[in-house]
């Protein structure tokens, strides 16, 4: 019986093997395991896909004189030779080719380990705070929570409800990581380390039997002569397009959330706008839903880091998740 060298025995309970199972026709399988390596072997599938040892080389980044005397390497380990000339190059033996096949398989396995141990690495920094405004959470936040968290189980991540203003705010402030806000209107420029993620028309919802119910789309002047139902966001938005016509913005009612406010018109307590994709989900027979007609009738919804130097990566991996999901909207 052959003993293993010290570093390779299980000591609970000890552990020997028959050297006959360690020999392979002229090569020893255990100085194979010990000697062969994942450069050579890249190097070794490289040289048949370029079909040159000095192009594998150059593809590698390493001398064509160090690529030769490492697949000859290769070769005297396995003890048969591996590749040979040919008129279109260098091509695979018999037993390159076996080879190659196990080596395309080891370098596969070898790449997902390094991308899952990358993934890992991000997972184990810890806390993620992400604040977001309430219409943000419903209509786009919560699906891109839960896949972020069920692909990143260790990631302690903490979702905050506030208003568009506080989560720039508490991001100024530090004290969150990642901040999604909504806007109204498409101008002014956006800070640096803000990115548009999506954008989507305004609409105007009316009661049923409201004065303006025969008209198919509106301007904010024709809802200036009425009572006005307006989150904080549109009252902001409502107040800046009346002060630039010089007259007063009609805001009856000023509330937290789009679902309120569209409860209220079905009580027949106003008018209000919101985004359109609220009106998917929400409308029924007792409200009306009319075409703004306004160049800022647009809602932007947006996320903000810290910038470059604050992100961790696991924000960055966040803002990923978020921007894909989103781009699939």
């Amino acid at each position: 019986m052959f003993r293993l060298p010290y570093e390779l025995e299980s000591h609970t309970p000890p552990y020997s093997v028959d050297y006959a199972e360690l020999t392979m026709g002229s090569f020893n399988r255990l100085h194979m395991i010990r000697q062969i390596d994942a450069f050579s072997l890249r190097l070794f599938v490289s040289a048949i896909e370029e079909r040159q040892i000095g192009l594998a080389a150059e593809r590698e980044y390493i001398a064509p004189s160090t690529a030769t005397k490492r697949i000859q390497a290769l070769e005297d380990l396995v003890g048969v030779s591996l590749l040979e000339r040919g008129r279109d190059g260098v091509v695979a033996t018999a037993a390159g080719t076996v080879l190659e096949r196990y080596a395309r398989s080891i370098l596969a396995e070898l790449d997902a380990l390094v991308a899952e141990l990358s993934r890992v690495s991000e997972e184990v920094e810890g806390r993620l705070v992400v604040a977001a405004a309430h219409s943000v959470i419903i209509d786009l936040l919560a699906p891109v929570v839960s896949a972020f968290v069920a692909e990143r189980p260790l990631v302690d991540l903490s979702l905050q409800e506030m208003d568009n203003a506080e989560v720039i705010r508490h991001i100024s402030a530090g004290e969150c990581d990642v901040g999604v806000f909504a806007r109204v209107g498409t101008s002014g420029p956006l800070d640096g380390d803000t990115r548009l993620l999506a954008s989507e028309p305004l609409v105007a919802v009316l009661p049923i039997g409201h004065p303006l119910a025969d008209r198919e789309s509106l301007t904010y002047r024709d809802l200036a002569d009425h009572e006005l139902i307006a989150t904080a966001t549109m009252a902001s938005a409502f107040e800046h397009v009346a002060q630039r016509l010089g007259r007063p913005a009609n805001l009856r009612h000023v509330v937290r959330t789009g679902e309120v406010a569209l409860g209220m018109v079905r009580a027949g307590l106003g008018i209000t706008v919101v985004p359109q994709r609220m009106i998917t989900a929400a409308a029924d027979s007792s409200m009306l839903v009319r075409t703004l007609d306004e160049p800022w009738a647009v809602r932007q919804i947006n996320v903000v880091t810290r910038g470059p130097r604050a992100t961790s990566q696991t924000a960055k991996a966040f803002v990923d998740t978020l921007i894909a999901q989103t781009s699939m909207l």
